[in-house]
């Protein structure tokens, strides 16, 4: 059998309840030329029973593994072995596509099949599909994704599809004891290596759970501040611009405070040595504030 050209990794755990609409929208879709490869991340609940319902009463190809629980970026990891696509994308559970999703996905990847260069393809996410989260000033057109601006309207995330050999690349960094990290710690270095095309149209439709990672917000960070600092880290970049960086110092300091490390520690850890010692101590003053408003003072 020949190996579809799309790869669909949904990430999940303990959301059985929800996979059927995720399932639902890709049984809508208008290409079936895809395999959606589930990692379950050590559900306690009946996700595999829900999945093998799936699997057989799919037209499309459905893979299932299940690991131990380690947290969405570890989940992503572990799927490198089992994509079988050219491209991939990645569907959180708790989401849905619109029906001509992965045949507009498909035929814009065609349309740079030959361009190395481009290792991204980006459409966008909205809570429905005339509301959009972001959109960007240059769809259409191959652009360096760290310095294209994405224009908020209700938040910055966008449905992000990469080459699979890039993605495969460049894994997320684990902490032991640490269950989350952004995505950016993993995707920051393909957009270093490659270019973008990004498309204005929204194809991903958003549910943002209240026990969500997105919505678990600043405490899940507070919770993992090592995964914060080496997120921060990678992002005081001199490719990006100095408010950003300046920013992503301060971040660095503050999860390092959390984290326990000394002032040694924190300049020993950072090659940017200058923009950690001007940041350091707004990056203290914000990990007491943190740490007092999310955590009642402490981890």
């Amino acid at each position: 059998m020949e190996n579809p050209i799309l790869t669909i990794i949904t990430p999940t755990y303990n959301r059985a309840d929800c996979l059927k609409k995720c399932w639902e929208s890709l049984c809508r879709q208008s290409f079936s030329g895809f395999q959606w490869l589930i990692i379950d991340d050590g559900s306690a609940d009946n996700t595999e029973e829900v999945v093998k319902g799936f699997i057989a009463d799919s037209q499309f190809e459905i893979d299932y593994y299940k690991k131990k629980n380690g947290g969405k970026h570890t989940a992503l990891n572990f799927s490198h072995s089992y994509i079988k696509g050219q491209y991939m994308a990645i569907l959180d559970s708790d989401d849905i596509l619109t029906p001509n999703a992965l045949e507009r996905l498909k035929d814009t990847w065609n349309k740079y099949s030959n361009n190395k260069e481009v290792g991204q393809v980006i459409f966008l996410k909205g809570y429905r599909e005339d509301r959009p989260i972001c959109y960007v000033a240059h769809p259409d057109t191959i652009v360096d994704s760290i310095k294209e601006p994405r224009i908020s309207v209700s938040g910055r995330d966008c449905f992000d599809s990469y080459r699979t050999e890039l993605f495969v690349k460049h894994s997320f960094p684990e902490f032991e004891g640490e269950k989350f990290i952004g995505e950016g710690s993993a995707f920051f270095f393909i957009e270093l290596e490659s270019k973008a095309v990004y498309v204005n149209e929204v194809i991903y439709l958003c549910n943002y759970r209240d026990d969500g990672l997105t919505k678990a917000g600043r405490s899940m960070r507070i919770n993992n501040p090592l995964g914060g600092m080496y997120n921060s880290k990678i992002y005081m970049n001199s490719r990006l611009p100095l408010l950003t960086r300046l920013k992503k110092g301060v971040l660095y300091a503050c999860y390092s405070k959390i984290a326990g490390k000394s002032f040694g520690e924190t300049m020993s850890d950072n090659k940017y040595k200058l923009l950690t010692a001007i940041t350091y101590i707004p990056g203290v003053l914000l990990a007491k504030y943190w740490e007092k408003k999310y955590s009642g003072g402490s981890r």
